[in-house]
């Protein structure tokens, strides 16, 4: 979050930090994802374990998928007023650069989704509490605060900046 904006024109040192970073946020959510479709297959009627693998899933993508790129880029540092003004199109930052659309479009699909799934998860969190499965209902609350925290407080201006 700390890291200064990314230069269009010259090079740029933090370029290999910056690489593997947004790498390792976007493996984590992909990986997130493996495992929800993993879980879901092996066991399909456990609504409880199968909302805390679905809340985690959300949570990493809000934080690698979403948040990473943002914060690795130094939009975030921008966007708070650390550094003046300057241009930050997505299309020009990665991974828009990499692979497009492909990024940009789960991004927006988290919004959606986030408003179906977190009253959801909320739902599961006291199912979960009512069948004494702390665990379970403690990780997919820790996944909804995380979600919530990450959206909201550590992101301004992000749709703006996104769809620009």
């Amino acid at each position: 979050m700390s890291l200064p904006p990314a230069l269009y024109s010259g090079t740029d040192a933090l370029e290999p930090l910056r690489i593997i970073l947004v790498l390792l946020g976007l493996a984590t959510a992909i990986t997130a994802f493996v495992e929800l479709i993993l879980m879901a297959r092996h066991n399909r009627r456990d609504y409880v374990a199968l909302s805390t693998f679905a809340a985690i899933f959300i949570a990493c993508a809000v934080v690698g998928w979403r948040n990473y790129p943002y914060w690795t880029m130094g939009v975030y540092q921008v966007s708070i007023g650390a550094f003046p003004p300057m241009i930050q199109d997505p299309k020009g930052l990665i991974p828009m650069t990499w692979i497009g659309d492909l990024w940009r479009m789960p991004v927006i699909l988290l919004y959606l989704l986030g408003y179906v799934a977190i009253p959801l998860f909320s739902v599961a969190v006291l199912a979960a509490f009512w069948r004494r499965r702390f665990a379970a209902g403690i990780v997919t609350a820790v996944g909804i605060v995380i979600t919530l925290v990450f959206t909201q407080g550590f992101s301004p201006h992000y749709y703006i900046w996104l769809m620009d």
